[in-house]
């Protein structure tokens, strides 16, 4: 949870089918690149050239997919991955590179080094009179520069299963999770390793513990969402138990605390993702139903009982 938000993305494929919106999320791998990440479908390849701050011209893979406009995860998604082996002495500017071609975009909502599987990365969210734009940019011991980057409308919630779902493979193809920090300032404060990511979880648990009651109607006496003890989802990802309740039926669940999916809660059985949360002043949460049993739930946004 960064800056305490709960926003992060799925690192296994979400379906959120209705009949009026029926978008398939799939894990995308791309061995050649050593990447993968979650798109809505298939992407289209093309090459650019791209010129670094210092005038080298490298090339650009960017590789693009676009969800409906009627879906309820809408957008356009891409990944654009620059090889620097040629370029290596110019991998400190890289990341400031495109981390400024992305906030001159629109107004940075949130803009800060973050820990991306392990990864120094730079997050962004920002906003234009129309758009959502979502980006995660790091460097990969490989010597490449990778940019996920996602367009999507203002008035639907943030695509959980593309920002943050990007993950750097070997040559074999196996993700990659060990401390990568390449070219971070001498004295930055990095978001990258074990003490990182006790000190998120810790933030994430305070945060959302408690009973959680739908102003609309909801008592604290039948929350909507309570939490429960802490445990560990199938993945040995750190998760928090609760419950979500709404028109009668109770969902179990597990909030995931830190990492790729970090802000999710996970059906404890089959892993799937379920709701998305995301903190707000005030003692708030908001809740975005994604699948399972809180199919076509509505949104919400709850108040803390007691707080």
């Amino acid at each position: 949870m960064r800056s305490v938000t709960l926003i992060a993305a799925a690192a296994a494929a979400l379906f959120i089918s209705t009949a009026a919106y029926a978008q398939v999320w799939e894990e995308y791998v791309n061995r050649e690149n050593f990447f993968q990440i979650n798109l809505p479908g298939e992407p289209t390849m093309t090459q650019v050239p791209y010129k670094t701050v210092k005038g080298t011209m490298l090339t650009a893979r960017v590789f693009t997919a676009t969800a409906p406009a009627d879906s309820v995860q809408a957008g356009t998604f891409s990944v654009t991955v620059v090889d620097y082996t040629n370029a290596k002495d110019e991998l400190p500017t890289a990341i400031e590179q495109a981390r400024a071609a992305i906030g001159a975009k629109g107004v940075r909502k949130y803009d800060e080094v973050n820990n991306l599987d392990m990864h120094r990365s730079w997050r962004m969210t920002v906003e234009t009179p129309n758009e959502r734009i979502l980006g995660e940019i790091l460097i990969a011991a490989n010597n490449r520069l990778y940019i996920a980057e996602g367009h999507t409308p203002l008035n639907l919630p943030p695509p959980a299963q593309f920002q943050a779902s990007l993950q750097v493979l070997d040559n074999n193809g196996v993700r990659i999770r060990t401390r990568t920090a390449i070219a971070a300032p001498e004295n930055e404060v990095t978001p990258v390793g074990a003490a990182a990511n006790a000190a998120e979880q810790a933030k994430v648990v305070a945060a959302v513990s408690g009973t959680w009651r739908n102003p609309a109607g909801g008592t604290c006496e039948a929350a909507y969402f309570k939490s429960g003890e802490r445990t560990k989802t199938v993945r040995g990802e750190e998760a928090l138990a609760g419950t979500v309740t709404n028109a009668g039926l109770t969902v179990p669940g597990q909030l995931i605390l830190s990492g790729a999916r970090e802000g999710q809660i996970v059906n404890p059985k089959d892993d799937k993702a379920m709701f998305l949360f995301e903190n707000k002043p005030g003692n708030k949460l908001n809740l975005f139903p994604m699948g399972g049993p809180a199919l076509g739930w509505p949104e919400v946004t709850l108040e803390k009982c007691g707080g």
